[in-house]
C-alpha cells in the first residue's frame, strides 16, 4: 500500500510528521482523523512514496547504520544543498561545537609549540568538513540534473547521468538506478529519438518503484515531450485506469487545456482530481491549470488572478523542481491575457521574463501567440 506522508497537529496543537499507509489518499486522511488529528496538510502522496521507495531508507556511516528520518526529507526540501557552498556551511553549522573544540585546540598546541600535533587537528577538522560536502555531492548533483532537463540541455542531462553514477560507486548516498532511467529516456526523446527514449524506459518497467499505472503516466510525458499529444493523453487515461490519483487527474487536465485547447475537457478531468487533497506541488501545478482553462474560456480576470496567484506561490522559493518552466510557462500565459486586457507594456514585461526559457526548449506555439497577441514579429 502507498504511504502518505502528512503534517498535522495533533490532540495537544503539536505540529508532527505522520506517515500512514492506506489504499487511497482519503482513506489515509480518514485514519489521521479518526485518530484526532487536524489542519492535515499532505507533502507526499502516492506518487512521491514510490519515487521514495527507491531510494534507501538506511546508509552505512563508516560501518553504522544511519536511517533516513521522514522529518529531515522534508526539511532538505525546503532547504536543499544546492551547491558546494551550501554544504560547506551546512557541515559547520552542524559541527559547529566540535568546530570549536578543535580550533581551540589547535590554538593551544600551537601556543605550547605542538605545531604537528595543532595542525594535524586542522587538517581532522578539513578531512571532516570534506566529508560532509562530498556525503552531499549526489544531491547537488542531482539538482544539477533537474536543472538541466528543466531547460532541455540534454547534453548536460546525459553528462550529469554519468556523472551520478560515478559518484553512487563511491558515495553510500545514491540516485536511484531507475530515476537516472528515466532522465536518460527524457534525454533522448528531447534530442529527437523517441523510440530509443521509449526503449531506455522499458528498463523499468515491473519495478518496485515503477507501478504499471507510474509507468505509464510517465510514458505520456514522453510522448508529451514528442508533441504527440494524442498519443500521451491515451497513456494518461490508462494511468488513471488503473490509478485513479490527483496526479493523473491533473496531467489530463493540463494536456487538455493547453495542448488541445479544450478546456471543458480540462473541467471535467480537473473536477476529478479536486477529489482527493493535494501536495504542494501539485497544488501549485492546479492553479496554473486552472489559470489556463480559464484563459481559454476567455474569462481574462479569473484568468489573470490564478496565473499571478501561480507565480507568487513559487517565485520566492529557493528550490522547486522545474521551477523556471513554472514560472516561465505561467508568465507566457499571463502575457497573453493582459495583451487581451489592453495592458500591452505588462504584457511585454512577462513575455520577456518568459522568452528566454521558451526559446530554449522550442515552445514554438506558445511563443507565436504571446508573439502575435503583443505585436512581435
Amino acid at each position: 500500500m502507498p504511504n502518505y506522508t502528512w503534517v498535522a497537529k495533533d490532540r495537544f496543537g503539536q505540529k508532527v510528521v505522520k506517515e500512514v499507509e492506506a489504499e487511497t489518499v482519503q482513506e489515509a486522511k480518514a485514519i489521521l482523523l479518526a485518530d484526532g488529528y487536524s489542519e492535515l496538510d499532505l507533502k507526499e502522496d502516492d506518487v512521491a512514496a514510490v519515487v521514495h521507495a527507491g531510494f534507501p531508507k538506511t546508509i552505512k556511516v563508516f560501518g553504522e547504520e544511519v536511517s533516513v528520518k521522514t522529518e529531515d526529507r522534508l526539511k532538505a526540501r525546503v532547504n536543499p544543498t544546492v551547491t558546494l557552498w551550501d554544504a560547506f556551511i551546512k557541515g559547520i553549522g552542524q559541527s559547529i561545537l566540535l568546530c570549536i573544540i578543535i580550533i581551540l585546540y589547535a590554538a593551544y598546541k600551537f601556543y605550547t609549540g605542538n605545531i604537528i600535533s595543532g595542525w594535524l587537528s586542522l587538517g581532522a577538522l578539513c578531512a571532516w568538513l570534506a566529508f560532509l560536502i562530498c556525503v552531499s555531492l549526489p544531491s547537488i548533483y542531482y539538482k544539477k540534473l533537474i536543472l538541466a532537463a528543466d531547460w532541455y540541455r540534454w547534453e548536460e542531462v546525459l553528462s550529469l547521468i554519468g556523472a551520478l553514477r560515478a559518484i553512487g560507486r563511491l558515495s553510500f548516498v545514491k540516485v536511484p538506478e531507475s530515476e537516472l532511467i528515466r532522465y536518460r529516456a527524457k534525454a533522448f526523446v528531447g534530442m529527437g529519438d523517441l523510440e530509443k527514449g521509449l526503449a531506455e524506459y522499458r528498463q523499468c518497467e515491473g519495478r518496485p518503484d515503477c507501478p504499471g499505472w507510474l509507468y505509464k503516466l510517465f510514458i505520456g510525458g514522453l510522448y508529451t515531450l514528442a508533441k504527440q499529444y494524442d498519443k500521451a493523453i491515451e497513456y494518461n487515461r490508462m494511468a488513471i485506469a488503473e490509478n485513479p490519483n490527483s496526479t493523473g487527474w491533473l496531467d489530463l487536465a493540463y494536456r487538455y487545456a493547453r495542448y488541445k485547447r479544450d478546456p471543458a475537457k480540462a473541467r471535467e478531468a480537473l473536477v476529478e482530481a479536486d477529489k482527493s487533497p493535494l501536495v504542494e506541488v501539485a497544488k501549485q501545478f492546479r492553479t496554473r491549470c486552472v489559470g489556463i482553462i480559464a484563459y481559454r474560456e476567455g474569462d481574462y480576470p479569473m484568468a489573470r488572478t490564478e496565473l499571478e496567484t501561480a507565480i507568487a506561490m513559487v517565485e520566492n522559493l529557493k528550490w522547486r523542481p522545474f521551477k523556471d518552466a513554472h514560472l516561465s510557462i505561467s508568465r507566457a500565459y499571463l502575457s497573453c491575457i493582459l495583451a487581451k486586457q489592453g495592458d500591452l507594456s505588462a504584457a511585454k514585461r512577462n513575455f520577456e521574463m518568459a522568452r528566454e526559457y521558451l526559446v530554449a526548449t522550442k515552445e514554438d506555439e506558445l511563443l507565436a501567440e504571446c508573439r502575435q497577441l503583443i505585436g512581435q514579429n
